[in-house]
């Protein structure tokens, strides 16, 4: 059972970094999975309840599910905000709450900017290193990749790489708490009080999902994401 939710886990990974893990002369392949990703593109720019304007990605999440019911309590998933000196590795822990032993998979695509360093632990198939939290002490599988090739145009266009991470549950065992800590090179030459945002990049792969696979459930997780920060001290 283990090995073939393993399996499933790196059959995901691998969909939700199509575009970064193909060649370039097999990018033909990936053109749909861009244009999908980024459709809202053509869609009126839409602002969040702070009135800043929404990112492709986000309003491609908010047209999926514009039409699933809204739930009045869920998932809320939030990088934390870290420091770390000029040439440090800063850790970037992603948790949750409100969904203790109610989450049974999930498929996030956290973002970056380009400057930073994220550390590897196989340049092959750019497989991250990770310390796992207490939400995924009883995981079966769990894998993170690092996506730098290939990236999406708003990516590109902001300066930033995305780190995916999937993990799954044989119930509903997820829990609340860390999921995951992740680990970031600072510049060398970073100037003190520098701030470097952390958030998401939305893709029709990504989920937080309950073993019934209540998508008003992955909804409130989707629409309530809250980023992170490193500032260089």
């Amino acid at each position: 059972m283990k090995h073939k939710i393993g399996a499933v886990l790196a059959a995901l990974a691998m969909t939700a970094c199509l575009t970064g893990c193909l060649e370039p002369d097999k990018k033909e392949s990936a053109d749909k999975t861009q244009t999908d990703t980024t459709a809202a593109q053509n869609v009126e720019p839409v602002t969040d309840e702070n009135g800043a304007e929404m990112t492709e990605s986000m309003e491609l999440m908010r047209i999926k599910f514009k039409d699933i019911p809204e739930a009045s309590s869920g998932p809320l998933i939030k990088l934390s905000k870290t420091e770390a000196k000029p040439g440090e590795i800063a850790k970037v822990t992603v948790s949750v709450t409100g969904a203790d032993k109610k989450w049974n998979m999930c498929g996030i695509h956290i973002t970056y900017p380009d400057v930073l360093q994220c550390q590897i632990e196989n340049e092959e198939d750019l497989t991250v290193e990770y310390e796992l939290g207490e939400a995924t002490k009883r995981n079966a599988g769990f894998v993170a990749m690092d996506w730098e090739r290939n990236l999406a145009p708003e990516l590109e266009r902001e300066h930033k790489r995305s780190v995916f991470f999937t993990t799954m549950f044989k119930d509903n065992e997820g829990q609340d708490g860390d999921i995951a800590t992740f680990f970031f090179k600072v510049p060398d030459d970073a100037q003190p009080g520098t701030v470097y945002d952390l958030g998401y990049y939305y893709m029709d792969s990504d989920m937080f999902r309950d073993l019934e696979a209540n998508m008003s459930f992955e909804k409130y997780a989707f629409e309530h994401l809250e980023g992170g920060s490193i500032t260089v001290r």
